[in-house]
């Protein structure tokens, strides 16, 4: 939000979360004229949205954007199934016009369904994670323990490979943790198991746990790359159009099993993994910033407008 500030095109407010409960964007003491802009983008938590009432634009017919990082749950149930299906019926109730998510993939989706959507990326800050030149050993992982990470979790520590798991870390100081790693797992599969099953994987061998790759990259995916680790994740198709390439700037797997093969593989050889990091970082450095997806947005609103 901070970049997005930034731009002279935008004026950036806190939402007002007492008046969207009662339908409104704005309340009585404050001074914002709806009518004064092109587009008006509303990126709140959508569990606030979806009990919120009716929203009423007071008059607004210009751009109405929804801006949502969680819409991969409509598709996915890598956080759980509750959401599954949730969000056009509260994209159609509340009126918005179109939709900015952080997936390529799930943007496809939307369209699919007849919502207007564009897709801005997540991303990182380039001040936090930095390629810092330092001693460098083993992968690591953090972040929420989501099912599939557990079982990417247990397949390489199943294989005996050096794995790190970091606690909760403040995150101003995560850059500087992950700058003593030569690679990190940043992984969003899906798993290819009914929800109704999944108590049964603890009785498998993680490595054959069956998976597809995930539905868009997380920032974390970002925030690793641009702190000189080789990223380590599912192959999605949002980072191939994103530039990523797999065996140059990040390791990509289809497979646990892969996933074991292609990490032991790059542990043995640390000069190959410290050479996708650099170029990982060169990559997100020059392309994949919070200030790139800032400028990203923009562009997307005007060719809208």
């Amino acid at each position: 939000m901070d970049r997005i500030g930034e731009l002279p095109e935008f004026d950036v407010v806190p939402a007002d979360l007492d008046a969207l409960d009662a339908g409104r964007l704005t309340d009585a003491g404050r001074s914002i004229r709806l009518s004064d802009y092109d587009a008006v983008i509303v990126f709140v938590a959508f569990k606030r949205l979806r009990a919120a009432a009716t929203l009423s634009w007071d008059g607004f017919d210009g751009l109405r954007v929804l801006m949502d990082h969680d819409i991969i749950q409509n598709y996915s149930d890598i956080f759980g199934p509750a959401l599954n299906g949730a969000w056009p019926a509260v994209v159609g109730r509340h009126r918005f016009s179109s939709v900015i998510t952080s997936g390529g993939v799930v943007r496809d989706r939307l369209q699919n369904e007849g919502i207007d959507a564009d897709w801005g990326p997540k991303g990182f800050e380039p001040t936090r994670f930095c390629n810092v030149s330092a001693a460098r050993e083993g992968a690591v992982t953090f972040g929420s323990a989501y099912m599939c990470r557990k079982i990417a979790e247990r397949a390489v520590a199943d294989a005996h490979l050096p794995l790190t798991r970091l606690p909760m870390t403040p995150y101003l100081q995560l850059g500087e943790r992950l700058n003593q790693f030569l690679a990190c797992m940043a992984i969003s599969a899906d798993i290819e198991v009914p929800i109704e099953r999944r108590e049964e994987l603890h009785q498998m061998a993680a490595r054959e746990v069956p998976m597809w790759p995930g539905l868009e990259p997380m920032a974390k995916f970002f925030e690793a790359a641009g702190a000189g680790c080789c990223p380590v994740a599912d192959a999605m198709e949002d980072l191939h159009a994103l530039g990523f390439r797999d065996g140059e700037t990040f390791l990509s797997f289809r497979s646990y099993g892969e996933l074991v093969e292609k990490l032991e593989a790059g542990l043995g050889s640390p000069d190959s993994l410290r050479a996708m990091g650099n170029a990982a970082a060169q990559l997100a450095h020059a392309e994949h910033t919070w200030a790139h997806r800032a400028a990203g947005l923009r562009d997307a609103l005007l060719r809208r407008i």
